[in-house]
């Protein structure tokens, strides 16, 4: 009890923190996991210096004017000195090896030196400048090993100087529990990187097989995302450049300037901003322009320049691609929503990292795996988003689709009813006589044939009347065609005017002969018909130019049910004998031809 008493005197004495090691013993609770593990922060005597003024032994002298820390974690941003940070230690149990850990692998200078009674004992020099093997121990963290007897003092001096962020978080760890601690770091990484290796992977075969530029953006984004946070946390400096020293620093402005370019590349695709709007879509252009330079400015800024316009650079883009989402979503687009809700999870992340980085906010576990868990989420949601928008480009397409078959569909209608229409007209046409607008003897013959056909298979009665023009040739040589025309035309309205069924019909049979065929008419009815016909051609005058005069006409009929042996031909040809004789016994008159089979 007295040496511990002694101990703490000493070290307020000193201005210098004492922590006692007792094996087992000096565990604290962090939730409720004990863990054997001690956080120097609170307390630690820090000094700022001129890079390069003092060096070990100079620090050492009496008269410097050190200050204590009231960070957790000393954390001091971006600037150009040299920080000195010391720490005493006291092994109150059992001799004892110890690991001191700084865990921020991007410390460009680290120097550890361990005095003992007075003496520097050892010396460490560590940082992402010199080559990853003169490490102490190969970690992508910066660790020291040192042995501490019982009851022995040991003082801890350290140097650091860098130009990214600085931040010395110190952790002395026994080595088992380090070794523990270890292993369920490397599985949490481990599952980290995994999954961005086998979302990037996936959507890298949905490009190939879909040829969709989304997912190819997608997959930039999701590699510079990974890369950037491995070249961050030292595991690429380990693992894949453990020589590049140059290029460790460059890395980290590549791939954070790449996740900007990509983010904003895909978010101008995915949202399909040019049809969103110009203004919005030209503000993507302006950030792609400015994150284009930067690929090949960084590799000649240096890094103390670059990374501290990239990483507000940075935050200000993710939060104008938030907005920018939000936007869509608003107006309408509904994988925005999935969209929005990925990047905010990104966005918090990078703004804690970028307060972090810049000293607004303390450095703590929650804080250092931010942008992870944050681009972890937002990957695996942007992944749900991008199928969700196949889903339903796939739906519009059918939909489009659809839509065309039915246009399709509608106009092949539309158009086979004005084909259907223009090919009645066409066969009207071909029907029709043009002068008298009768049917035309073609018409007539096919007409006669099908009707014969129905008039034998039913036992149906047939009449036809074959009617010519009195002395029309004496009209066409003294008045001309013209006037025979009309006169043709005179005759054949009357004709029209005088049927009554719609089964009746009158057609042109060639010249001044027209004929008429009446289904289902006996004798009697036709003789009727042909009886008006003489009547209303008779009784009226035609009149036109130097003409006027009555016209007469000659009617032959010919009736009965067919048989077998009866063609249409026979129809025509015996009516046209009583038109013969009715033009024999004096014409204006009707004459039937009586069958001899009828008899």
């Amino acid at each position: 009890m007295l040496l511990r008493i002694l101990v703490c005197l000493s070290c307020f004495l000193h201005a210098s923190i004492a922590l006692s090691f007792e094996p087992r013993s000096y565990e604290y609770e962090i939730g409720n996991v004990a863990a054997p593990q001690i956080s120097i922060g609170t307390g630690t005597l820090v000094l700022e210096a001129p890079s390069g003024l003092h060096t070990i032994d100079s620090i050492r002298q009496p008269g410097l004017t050190w200050h204590r820390s009231r960070q957790e974690v000393f954390n001091q941003g971006y600037n150009d000195s040299d920080w000195w940070l010391k720490f005493d230690l006291v092994n109150t149990g059992y001799p004892q090896q110890f690991l001191i850990e700084i865990d921020y692998p991007v410390l460009d200078y680290v120097d550890v030196y361990l005095e003992r009674d007075g003496k520097i004992s050892d010396t460490f020099s560590m940082g992402d400048k010199l080559p990853f093997d003169v490490r102490p121990i190969q970690h992508r963290s910066f660790l020291v090993p040192f042995h501490i007897e019982q009851f022995e003092s040991l003082s801890v001096y350290l140097r650091v100087s860098s130009t990214s962020s600085i931040q010395v978080p110190i952790i002395i760890w026994e080595p088992h529990a380090f070794q523990e601690s270890e292993i369920a770091s490397n599985v949490v990484q481990g599952i980290y990187i995994g999954g961005m290796l086998i979302i990037g992977i996936y959507n890298l075969l949905l490009f190939i097989a879909l040829r969709d530029r989304s997912y190819l953006y997608y997959v930039g984004y999701v590699f510079s995302m990974l890369l950037f946070l491995s070249s961050l946390n030292g595991w690429t400096y380990e693992f894949l450049w453990p020589y590049a020293t140059q290029w460790n620093d460059d890395a980290i402005l590549f791939f954070l300037n790449g996740i900007v370019f990509f983010g904003i590349v895909f978010a101008r695709h995915f949202l399909q901003l040019k049809q969103l709007g110009k203004s919005v879509d030209y503000q993507a252009l302006a950030w792609i322009a400015t994150s284009s330079v930067g690929f090949v400015a960084y590799f000649y800024l240096p890094y103390s320049v670059g990374i501290k316009f990239l990483v507000p650079y940075a935050a200000i883009a993710c939060t104008w691609v938030l907005s920018t989402g939000i936007y869509a979503w608003h107006k309408g687009q509904r994988s925005a929503s999935i969209y929005v809700l990925s990047w905010s999870g990104i966005l918090v992340g990078g703004i804690l990292l970028a307060l972090n980085k810049t000293e607004f906010i303390p450095r703590n576990a929650f804080t250092d795996q931010s942008v992870q868990l944050g681009s972890l989420f937002e990957a695996v949601l942007l992944s749900l988003a991008l199928a969700q928008r196949i889903s339903d480009e796939r739906a519009k397409r059918l939909t489009i689709k659809e839509k065309a078959n039915r246009k399709l569909e509608a106009s092949v209608a539309a158009r086979t009813q004005e084909l259907k229409a223009a090919n009645q007209r066409l066969q009207e046409l071909s029907d029709t006589d043009q002068l008298t607008q009768l049917k035309n003897r073609r018409y007539l013959d096919k007409h006669l044939e099908a009707e014969l056909i129905r008039a034998r298979r039913y036992q149906h009665i047939l009449s036809v009347l074959i009617i010519d023009i009195d002395f029309f040739k004496a009209v066409n040589d003294d008045y001309g065609h013209q006037i025979g025309d009309f006169c043709l035309v005179e005759v054949a309205k009357r004709f029209s005017s005088q049927m009554r069924n719609p089964t009746d019909l009158c057609a042109r049979y060639g010249g001044e002969e027209f004929c008429i065929m009446l289904p289902e008419t006996d004798q009697k009815g036709a003789l009727i018909v042909a009886e008006r016909i003489l009547k209303s051609i008779s009784e009226t005058n035609i009149n036109v130019e130097n003409f006027s005069r009555q016209i007469t006409v000659s009617i032959g009929l010919y009736t009965r049910v067919p048989d077998r042996l009866v063609k249409a031909s026979d129809y025509l040809k015996l009516a046209d004998k009583a038109l013969y004789k009715a033009k024999e016994n004096g014409r204006n008159r009707v004459e039937v031809y009586l069958d001899p089979r009828d008899s």
